[in-house]
């Protein structure tokens, strides 16, 4: 059953994420965990950097309590201000586990901070791209209109993204040149930070198009904002991407990883009742997005089914995609799995 007390919103952090670059840490690793009866591993904060129905793993493992049975008592949080302030909560040691798109995670590991990239909580590439009613009309785009012409209706247009260098511009950058445009050209983006301020910016004009994780496209179209233009499950060069991942502080793997390693198995065994068993584990998310109408909830809950991996390891394979998709999209990673990836760690908590 949903514990409500456990997933609250994000208060603003303020701790600069500069402050703390270049800090790393590193250790060896500790003894397998006892049995989660005979441990107490303390309360512990997940920052998810907005509220998706992707995140369903993180949002079941509360609410069936599946991180309590590993000795941990999470709180999930919801940042305001995005990813840029989850991977700060992180970095300065508020938050056990930031939860954010792959790009946002990656950059801090590049810039030197004590961050690495804990585990995969949603495979493919699941940002839906809306336009709106007026860009729709426009531009003479149906549900018969090609990809092409779909990816076309954006030219001239602003587009509504978190931050800039995130999920959702990354995909832009590596689409658009698919189709002859220039992203730095062709259209303008614009960073609103959540998704409150996207729907808001549409209801009043100020943006043609919006993207995001489902069900924020779902949602944008119950609304009657706009259409789903496209998603970036249509583009097969990118089916194994992580989209979603779990990151870490290095001090804290090194100094605490029996928390980690707990966190690590919740996840795990949310993955697996929504792999096996999406039914049972559907009235937690139809608790925790009570919000939505049932035809946005289906089809966001569906997808995030769909896109659960078959293990929360981020493996060399996986990476490379992840790698491979940054680099065509002219913005390489700049770090090797091993510098980003916390494998060990994983490996020991699910076997």
């Amino acid at each position: 059953m949903m514990v409500s007390s456990k997933i609250r919103r994000f208060p603003a952090i303020a701790a600069a994420l500069a402050l703390t670059l270049g800090i790393t840490s590193c250790g060896e690793d500790s003894p397998p965990s006892g049995a989660a009866e005979d441990r107490d591993l303390g309360q512990a904060t997940i920052v998810l950097g907005g509220k998706v129905i992707t995140w369903a793993a993180a949002y079941v493992a509360v609410c069936e309590g599946y991180f309590e049975d590993h000795g941990l008592d999470v709180e999930l949080t919801v940042s305001p201000q995005g990813t840029t302030a989850a991977i700060a909560g992180l970095v300065s040691g508020d938050a056990l586990s930031a939860m954010t798109g792959a790009p946002a995670s990656v950059s801090p590991i590049r810039e030197g901070a004590p961050v690495q990239m804990l585990f995969n909580a949603s495979i493919g590439y699941g940002v839906q791209v809306v336009g709106s009613n007026d860009v729709l009309a426009k531009k003479n785009v149906t549900e018969q209109s090609t990809l092409e012409e779909r990816v076309h209706a954006l030219r001239g247009e602003t587009v509504a993204i978190l931050n800039p260098g995130d999920s959702i511009d990354q995909l832009l950058r590596f689409v658009l040149p698919k189709f002859g445009m220039d992203p730095d050209k062709d259209i303008r983006m614009l960073a609103l930070s959540n998704y409150s301020n996207m729907f808001a910016a549409m209801k009043t004009d100020k943006i043609g198009v919006l993207a995001g994780s489902p069900p924020n496209g779902n949602q944008a179209e119950s609304q009657d904002l706009g259409k789903i233009l496209f998603t970036g499950n249509e583009f097969e060069e990118i089916a194994n991407y992580p989209y979603l991942v779990g990151s870490a502080n290095t001090r804290e793997i090194a100094q605490n990883p029996d928390r980690v390693k707990a966190l690590v198995a919740g996840i795990d065994d949310a993955m697996k009742l929504l792999r096996d068993d999406p039914a049972a584990a559907k009235p937690c998310m139809q608790k925790e997005f009570a919000d939505l109408d049932a035809k946005t909830f289906d089809a966001a809950y569906d997808y995030a089914v769909q896109s659960i991996p078959d293990s929360p390891l981020i493996t060399p394979e996986v990476f490379g995609s992840l790698a491979e998709f940054a680099e065509a999209s002219g913005e390489p990673l700049g770090v090797d799995y091993e510098k980003a990836v916390a494998a060990d760690i994983v490996k020991d908590s699910v076997g």
